[in-house]
């Protein structure tokens, strides 16, 4: 039997992994059950009178669970020469109660079992042997599922823990953050899709050799498959999410979208306000700008740019600046927004633009004021679904000092580039002191000007 014929090189990490106690921290179908059933049929064909108690979140996936043992004891039954260990007519189903549901192989050459329990606590009480504990993370009781599961492996039987994640205080990601702390001696293997991918998934997939290109558009459509960003990070990245660390949770977000907002600069009579969050390469560059009714700011235009020259966005940033109802900018100065910022100063007054250097103090001000708009509905946006993923990727995170930082993990969609510009545009609205003066410079030829739409990138 050829190792590299039925497993990928992560695969193989971690059936070559002999440790008492290890975690697979993982993403969705990368083969992660499908391997640990082999190293579990290995175990009962070459181990006397040994127990592996399994369970999963669900019977479906221990049924899935139990069909791949069946077929690596046929494999072995050829190889192995392992006869009559595990045929389809050893495997026996029953209730031990109404509560708990267990299935059965038996292996008679060696006298070991593979015990398939249902996600009930109970079914770890009294037990003793090696533990494998699937989608742990996705548990109706996963804590009292560890404190049943966790002495039974006591007299020196191995555990072995498999999950996607599902959420950042579940006990999964407890105990994986654990290990990357030091604190608990397990080992970890994590395996996102893109590693995954990268040690041939996709080519196994489609049975064949993948170009470079080939895998990234592999990757692209499953990324496409989910509806939201957080998805995508969960189920695929191993990046736990938590819609109580988000700034701005969905429900939240969809609460102040509105259709047809967006409105021609000529058609804007009311008081304008702007928000320019200010990249150059790496990240986006957008800016809001927000006409107020009331209490109210409705986003009138949305410019989102990436890799746009500093002479262009100068540019697009004069229209809006030069419109004699524009009370007020606050533009990213950190960084490098320094150089634009200070030439917008110059030209347009310190009363009408201002620089604001991202500290974390000036973050948190930010993001709460921007967090109490949409709570009080006093900003609507247009429904987009990048607006809506930047929006929603701003985090508070307390680090282990008990500092707060708002930050956004990086991705395709930027870095939080949307919620820092609207929130710097709400920041302007709101900091306003009343009309203000202008000091506008020469118009741009109109065809030089550009066109502000919302759009994507």
């Amino acid at each position: 039997m050829k190792p590299t014929d039925y497993f990928l090189p992560y695969q193989l990490r971690w059936l070559h992994d002999k440790s008492r106690i290890k975690i697979f921290e993982k993403s969705r179908r990368i083969g992660g059950t499908y391997c640990q059933a082999f190293e579990d049929v290995s175990d009962c064909a070459s181990q006397k009178n040994l127990k592996v108690y399994f369970s999963s979140s669900d019977w479906t996936a221990a049924e899935e669970y139990r069909d791949y043992c069946v077929s690596w004891a046929v494999k072995m039954n050829k190889i192995a020469r392992v006869t009559e260990d595990a045929r389809e007519d050893s495997i026996e189903f029953f209730d031990e109660d109404k509560d708990v549901k267990i299935g059965r192989i038996e292996f008679p050459a060696t006298g070991s079992k593979i015990i398939l329990l249902s996600s009930n606590p109970k079914a770890f009480r009294s037990k003793g042997g090696k533990i494998v504990w699937d989608e742990a993370a996705w548990h109706d009781q996963a804590s009292k599922m560890w404190a049943a599961a966790k002495p039974a492996i006591m007299w020196g039987h191995s555990m072995r823990i498999l999950s996607t994640h599902n959420g950042m205080k579940s006990i999964f990601n407890g105990i994986v953050e654990k290990i990357k702390e030091g604190k608990l001696d397990y080992s970890l293997h994590t395996v996102s899709i893109t590693l995954a991918v990268e040690e041939g998934l996709a080519d196994r997939i489609m049975k064949r050799s993948l170009t470079e290109a080939e895998r990234q558009e592999f990757l692209e459509k499953e990324r496409e498959g989910c509806l939201t960003e957080s998805d995508w990070r969960q189920e695929y990245l191993c990046d736990p999410q938590d819609e109580s660390s988000a700034m701005l949770p969905y429900s939240l977000i969809q609460s102040c979208e509105r259709e047809n907002l967006l409105m021609p600069l000529d058609k804007l009579t009311g008081d304008l306000y702007l928000g320019f969050d200010v990249a150059r390469k790496k990240h986006l560059s957008v800016i809001y700008l927000l006409e107020k009714t009331g209490n109210v700011f409705y986003v009138r235009h949305v410019r989102v740019m990436q890799n746009v020259k500093w002479s262009k966005q100068e540019e697009i940033l004069w229209e809006f600046l030069e419109r004699p109802n524009l009370r007020r900018a606050c533009i990213d100065r950190t960084g490098l927004g320094d150089q634009i910022t200070e030439r917008a100063e110059d030209r347009f007054g310190k009363s009408k633009v201002e620089g604001v250097v991202f500290s974390s103090a000036v973050k948190e001000d930010i993001a709460k004021s921007l967090e109490g708009a949409f709570q009080d509905m006093n900003v609507l946006v247009p429904p987009d679904e990048i607006q809506r993923e930047s929006l929603h990727s701003v985090r508070k995170v307390v680090t282990s000092a008990g500092n707060v930082r708002y930050d956004a993990a990086e991705s395709k969609m930027g870095h939080g580039d949307h919620f820092w510009g609207l929130g710097l545009a709400v920041h302007a609205g709101q900091t306003a002191k009343g009309p203000v003066i202008t000091m506008s410079g020469s118009a741009w030829p109109e065809s030089q000007r550009a066109r502000t739409i919302f759009k994507g990138f």
